[in-house]
């Protein structure tokens, strides 16, 4: 007997894109712990039963909440580099993107200093998630840098956890004074101090659009 497919309604991706979007400001606003499912039923307009009929549970909103954010920012890193953008150039787009959404940014912040806790629900999700972008940054940048001119005892994975931790540093900094720093500039100003290590010290880093036809 062949399975009826399941179809989604309107009215059911209504309610769980409004669900997820109060999830995502209540979350960045008071954090994961203070945040009650009852405060997100009430802001959507829904009783708690109705909004567990789309969410289990605290915890699998939590993780859909975040995994939307990386998915979004994947698609976008994909957009970046078939639209010619390096590696570098198109990993200040993502930032630069994410900083059109405060909340989003706030949202990863506070998660993630929350999550160091073991016994978080997003715990083991961070953990991994940083154990992937270190990987896949570690992967992309030997198109960018040239081994043989690290010094000893330098890897690419140095350089990708040194790229991941000056981003996350400035962005707390940004976040708590918008007016003090910018991410843009710094992460610029971070990869001149790395050109001498670079296959093509020249390469031009920035959000503009690069030469149609032709990646940077």
């Amino acid at each position: 007997m062949e399975k009826k497919e399941t179809r989604k309604s309107p009215r059911g991706d209504s309610r769980r894109r409004a669900i997820l979007d109060s999830a995502l400001r209540l979350f960045s606003e008071r954090g994961f712990n203070a945040a009650s499912i009852a405060d997100i039923a009430a802001d959507v307009g829904m009783t708690q039963a109705g909004m567990l009929h789309h969410f289990p549970s605290k915890a699998a909103l939590l993780l859909a909440v975040l995994q939307e954010r990386e998915e979004r920012n994947q698609k976008a890193k994909s957009q970046s580099l078939e639209r010619g953008f390096d590696y570098l150039s198109t990993f200040l787009r993502t930032l630069h993107t994410n900083e059109r959404t405060p909340t989003l940014v706030q949202l990863f912040a506070v998660l993630s200093a929350e999550s160091i806790i073991q016994d978080h629900p997003a715990h083991d999700w961070f953990v991994e998630r940083y154990r992937e972008v270190a990987a896949s940054m570690t992967s992309e940048l030997a198109a960018v840098f040239d081994q043989s001119k690290l010094p000893a005892g330098m890897t690419l994975e140095t350089f990708a956890r040194w790229i991941i931790a000056v981003a996350d540093g400035v962005r707390l900094q940004w976040l708590l004074d918008p007016t003090a720093v910018s991410r843009e500039a710094s992460m610029i100003q971070f990869f001149n101090i790395l050109r001498p290590y670079m296959r093509d010290p020249d390469m031009h880093i920035s959000l503009d659009e690069p030469s149609q036809g032709k990646r940077r």
